[in-house]
C-alpha cells in the first residue's frame, strides 16, 4: 500500500489543517481520513493524517525533510510512518500462554499490520507456541541480582532482529529503567487488573475478597513507575456473588486478550499518540 500516516502535536492554533492540506496537496497526496482533537485546558492541537501518496513525486527522503521545515517553521512536532514499512514486534512473555496464542491468532488473520519476529521469555515452558507459528523463541533466564545482564542480552537479541516495539504478554518482570529507556512509549503491557485499584500479585483473589462487582483489565506504555504508564485501553465485567475465583480468573483472560491487542493493533496502526501521562487514541 503506497498511503502514510501523519502525526501532529501543536499549540493550537488557526491554520494548521489548512496548512497540512496544502503541504499534501501541493506533493499531489490524496487525504484518505484525518482526525483530530483539542487540549482546551492545555490549548494543544492534535492530528492524525491518513493520505495516499502515489501521486507524489517526491521520495520518502525528501517527504521527511520537507515536513520537518514545515513543522519548524509552525512550531510542530510532527512523524510520519510509511505503511509499506512494516513494524517488528518481539513479544515478552512468562508462563501464561492465552494473550500469546490470541496475538499470534490474531497475526495469522491479519488483523494486526505489524510482523511478529521474535518471542523471548524467562522459562522455557511456551517454547512450542512459538514453534508453531514459525518464530523464534529464546529463553533468557532472569535471576534478581543480574537483571540487568539479563536485560542487555534480551536487548542484543532486539537489535539483532530490528525490532520496532515489544508487547508484554503477560510477562511477570518488572523491566529495569535500562529496558524502558531503550524502547520508551514503545513497549506495551497488560495488567491483570482494572487500573488503579488490587495493583499488584493476585489481583482477582483481592477482587474477590472484596466483593467487587465489576473487573477488568488495563493495557499501557510501559515507564519506570510500575502500572503507572499512559493508560491506552480499559475494559470492564460486571461480576456478582456467585461467582468464583475461578470464574473470575477465565473472564479475566478474555478481557486481558481483548484489551492487549486493542493496544497493539492501535500501535501498530499509528492511532495513538502520547501526551504527558496519558494517551490520545484515534479511532
Amino acid at each position: 500500500m503506497h498511503t502514510a500516516v501523519l502525526r501532529l502535536n501543536s499549540e493550537d492554533k488557526k491554520g494548521i489543517v489548512y496548512n497540512v492540506s496544502k503541504f499534501l496537496y501541493e506533493r499531489g497526496g490524496n487525504i484518505i481520513d484525518a482526525q483530530q482533537h483539542t487540549e482546551q485546558l492545555d490549548n494543544r492541537f492534535f492530528m492524525r493524517v491518513h493520505f495516499d501518496r502515489r501521486e507524489m513525486q517526491c521520495t520518502k527522503q525528501e517527504l521527511k525533510r520537507e515536513l520537518d521545515e514545515l513543522a519548524a517553521a509552525n512550531n510542530m512536532e510532527v512523524e510520519i510512518t510509511f505503511n509499506d514499512e512494516r513494524k517488528r514486534m518481539a513479544i515478552l512473555v512468562s508462563r501464561y500462554d492465552h494473550c500469546l496464542y490470541d496475538l499470534f491468532l490474531r497475526h495469522q488473520y491479519g488483523e494486526i499490520n505489524a510482523d511478529i519476529v521474535l518471542v523471548v521469555s524467562n522459562h522455557p515452558d511456551l517454547e512450542h507456541v512459538a514453534a508453531n507459528f514459525k518464530v523464534p523463541y529464546c529463553c533468557v533466564p532472569i535471576e534478581k541480582s543480574e537483571k540487568e545482564s539479563a536485560e542487555n542480552k534480551i536487548l542484543e537479541l532486539f537489535q539483532q532482529h530490528y525490532i520496532d516495539f515489544i508487547v508484554l504478554a503477560r510477562y511477570m518482570q518488572v523491566l529495569t529503567p535500562l529496558m524502558v529507556n531503550a524502547y520508551r512509549k514503545r513497549i506495551i503491557n497488560v495488567h491483570h487488573g482494572f487500573l488503579p485499584a488490587f495493583k499488584g500479585a493476585k489481583p482477582y483473589h483481592q477482587a474477590y475478597e472484596h466483593g467487587v462487582k465489576l473487573i477488568g483489565a488495563t493495557s499501557h506504555y510501559v515507564t519506570e513507575d510500575l502500572d503507572m504508564g499512559p493508560i491506552i485501553q480499559q475494559e470492564t465485567v460486571r461480576v456478582n456473588h456467585t461467582h468464583s475465583v475461578e470464574d473470575l480468573v477465565s473472564m479475566g483472560r478474555d478481557v486481558e486478550k481483548k484489551v492487549l491487542a486493542y493496544a497493539v493493533k492501535a500501535h501498530a496502526e499509528d492511532r495513538i499518540m502520547v501526551y504527558r501521562h496519558r494517551t490520545i487514541v484515534f479511532e
